[in-house]
C-alpha cells in the first residue's frame, strides 16, 4: 500500500486547468472576461493555430497593480469578492481567482499591465516565474497585455482532447460572438492567424447584431420584451426562417452571461412557433437580466451553466414577451400557397404538436404542477386510442399512424429516423458542438479500422484513440446526435468500414433503442408536406389499418 501524500502545487495547478480550461475556447473566455471586468473600451485579440500556438489580448482597462501582479497568477486570488456571501451577488465575470493561475501552469505567458500608479511585466512558463519587473514611473496610459503560447506544452495528454480545427475554430467564434453581442458598447479587433483584422466598432445593439451574423445580408429582426419583478427579457427573433438547424444562430444571456439552457431554449422555439411557417424555424438572441441575488453562476467551472433560483417566473416572463409579440405582429411570414392537391389533403398541419394540451404562451408557470406538465408534454408519448381520439397519432409497432378529415397516413418509424439522422449528420455544423464523455467508451474492434474510415468518423464529430489493435476508445460524439444510439452507430460505422455519407450507411442500423419522447421531438419539428413528398408518410386505406391491428 503506498503512503498518502500532498500533491505538489504544480500538479495541483495542472489539474486544476484540465477543469477550468478545457479548450482554447474556454481560456479566450477568461481573458476577455478580465478585460472588460477592467472597464476597458478597446480589445484587441489575435490567435494563431486557434489559440494552440499563441492567444493574445490588449485591452485599455484599469490595469493591475505592478507589486501584486505574482497574485494575480495564483489559485485563488481575486479582487471581486470579499466573503462567501459576495459570490451571489456578483456584478462581475471573474470571481474565483482561479483562471489566470490554471492558464499560466500549462502555458509559457507574458503579462506587461499598467495603472495610473505604476506597470509591470511578468513572465511564467508552466506556472514558475521567471521575471517579474516593476516601475514606478507613472503611466501616460492603463491597460493590459497578455501574450498566451503553446498552450498545453507541458501536459501533452490535453491536446488529445482537442478536436479538428474546423470544429475548435467554430467553439472559439461562438464564444467571441457572445462578446460582441453583449457588449455592443466594446470596440473590439479580431484577427486570425495572418489573415486582416475584422473589426467591430462601438455601436448600438442592432447594429452589432447586424455586423457580427448578417454583414453580407440583409434580415429582419423583431423585438420581444417584456419587464416583471426583477426580470428583464429582450429576445430578438428574425423573421427569415428555414428548415433544419444548421447555421442557426440560438444565443441566451444572462446577467450577459453566455449560457446553455435546453430549457429556455425550448421555451423560446416553442412559444416563437407560430411565428415562422410551419416546420422551420429561425435565429434568436435572448438577453434576460435578473437580480444578482437569485442567480449562482458558480454551478460549473465554466460558469456557462447557472442556477435560477426562481426559475419559474424567468420562464413566464419569457413565454410572456414573446406572446406579446405575436400579438402584435400582424403581418405574417409569407409561405409559398400549397397547391390545389394539398389544400384538398390539408391535413393536420398541428396535428404533430396537438398532444401538448399545455398551452405555454398562456401557462402559470409559477404552478410546480404545470411547470412539471409543461416540461413533461414536450416530450409526451402518443398512446391514445384511435378508436377515443380518431384525431391524433398512434403508435403501432414500429408505425404511427395519423388520421384526420377522413384521411389515413402511415409512417415507418425506423425509415423516418433514419432519415433524421442522415440530416443531422450531413449538417455542415455537426462538428461545432460535440459532447465529451467524463469516462471514455471501450470499444472493441475485430481489426484497426482503415484511415479512411477514421477519417470519416472524425469528420463527422467523434473523437476516438486506438487502446491496442482490438480495441478503441470514444472520448467524444456529435452533441446533435445524443438522443440517438450514438455508441451503436460509431460501431456500425467501423464494422461497415464506412468511408462517407449515403442513405445506403445506415440501412442496417438499428434505431430501436430510441426513445418515444425523441421520436416524437423530432416528429413535431418535421414538416407533413415534406414527409410526403419523401414518400415517408404514405396514405393508406382503412381495410390496410385493420390489416395492422390484427
Amino acid at each position: 500500500m503506498q503512503n498518502i501524500q500532498l500533491l505538489p502545487e504544480h500538479i495541483i495547478d495542472q489539474i486544476k486547468a484540465g477543469e477550468v480550461i478545457e479548450r482554447p475556447s474556454a481560456l479566450v473566455k477568461e481573458i476577455i472576461e478580465n478585460s472588460i471586468d477592467a472597464g476597458s473600451g478597446h480589445i484587441e485579440l489575435h490567435l494563431i493555430d486557434n489559440g494552440l500556438e499563441l492567444i493574445s489580448i490588449i485591452d485599455n482597462g484599469k490595469g493591475m497593480n505592478a507589486h501584486e501582479l505574482p497574485l494575480a497568477f495564483c489559485r485563488h486570488a481575486t479582487s471581486k469578492i470579499d466573503r462567501f456571501d459576495d459570490i451571489y451577488k456578483l456584478h462581475s465575470y471573474g470571481f474565483r481567482g482561479e483562471a489566470l493561475a490554471s492558464i499560466a501552469s500549462i502555458s509559457k505567458i507574458t503579462c506587461e499591465t499598467k495603472t495610473t500608479q505604476n506597470s509591470g511585466l511578468i513572465r511564467i512558463e508552466g506556472g514558475q516565474t521567471l521575471i517579474h519587473d516593476i516601475d514606478d514611473t507613472k503611466p501616460q496610459s492603463t491597460g493590459t497585455k497578455l501574450f498566451i503560447k503553446e498552450l498545453f506544452y507541458n501536459t501533452p495528454a490535453r491536446l488529445k482532447f482537442i478536436q479538428s480545427k474546423t470544429s475548435e475554430k467554430n467553439h472559439l467564434k461562438k464564444i467571441i460572438n457572445a462578446f460582441l453581442l453583449t457588449h455592443p458598447e466594446i470596440t473590439f479587433h479580431i484577427k486570425w492567424d495572418d489573415g486582416p483584422k475584422e473589426i467591430f466598432k462601438e455601436s448600438e445593439l442592432v447594429n452589432r447584431i447586424q455586423d457580427v451574423f448578417f454583414r453580407d445580408k440583409t434580415i429582419t429582426l423583431k423585438k420581444a420584451n417584456q419587464i416583471y419583478d426583477g426580470v428583464n427579457v429582450e429576445i430578438y427573433l428574425s423573421e427569415q426562417s428555414t428548415r433544419g438547424n444548421a447555421h442557426k444562430n440560438h444565443y441566451i444571456f444572462i446577467n450577459d452571461r453566455y449560457i446553455h439552457d435546453i430549457q429556455i431554449h425550448k421555451i423560446i422555439l416553442n412559444s416563437a412557433k407560430p411565428f415562422w411557417p410551419e416546420g422551420e424555424t429561425g435565429h434568436y438572441i435572448a438577453f434576460i437580466k435578473v437580480p444578482t441575488d437569485e442567480i449562482d453562476v458558480n454551478v460549473h467551472p465554466s460558469k456557462t451553466i447557472i442556477k435560477l433560483f426562481r426559475a419559474p417566473k424567468v420562464y413566464s416572463v419569457i413565454s410572456g414577451s414573446i406572446k406579446q409579440l405575436l400579438n402584435t405582429n400582424t403581418v405574417k411570414p409569407s409561405i409559398e400557397a400549397p397547391s390545389s392537391s394539398e389544400k384538398q389533403n390539408d391535413l393536420f398541419q398541428n396535428n404533430f404538436t396537438q398532444q401538448k394540451d399545455i398551452n405555454y404562451k398562456i401557462a402559470d408557470f409559477g404552478q410546480t404542477n404545470t411547470l412539471d406538465d409543461y416540461f413533461q408534454t414536450l416530450h409526451a408519448p402518443h398512446n391514445e386510442s384511435i378508436k377515443k381520439h380518431p384525431s391524433q397519432n398512434l403508435n403501432i409497432g414500429r408505425f404511427t399512424i395519423i388520421q384526420k378529415e377522413q384521411k389515413i397516413f402511415l409512417l415507418n418509424k425506423d425509415i423516418f429516423l433514419k432519415n433524421k439522422l442522415l440530416q443531422y449528420l450531413k449538417s455542415p455544423d455537426i462538428v461545432e458542438e460535440t459532447a465529451p464523455l467524463l469516462v471514455s467508451r471501450p470499444i472493441k474492434v475485430s481489426k484497426k479500422p482503415s484511415e479512411k474510415t477514421i477519417q470519416f468518423i472524425e469528420s463527422i464529430g467523434y473523437e476516438i484513440d486506438m487502446l491496442s489493435q482490438d480495441t478503441l476508445v470514444m472520448r467524444s460524439f456529435p452533441q446533435k446526435i445524443q438522443n440517438f444510439p450514438y455508441i451503436s452507430l460509431l460501431e456500425h460505422f467501423i464494422r461497415e468500414e464506412t468511408e462517407a455519407l449515403t442513405k445506403n450507411c445506415i440501412d442496417n442500423l438499428l434505431l430501436t433503442d430510441v426513445s418515444v419522447g425523441t421520436f416524437n421531438n423530432e416528429l413535431d419539428s418535421s414538416s407533413f408536406y415534406d414527409l410526403v413528398n419523401e414518400g415517408i408518410l404514405k396514405e393508406i386505406k382503412e381495410s390496410d389499418l385493420q390489416k395492422l391491428y390484427e
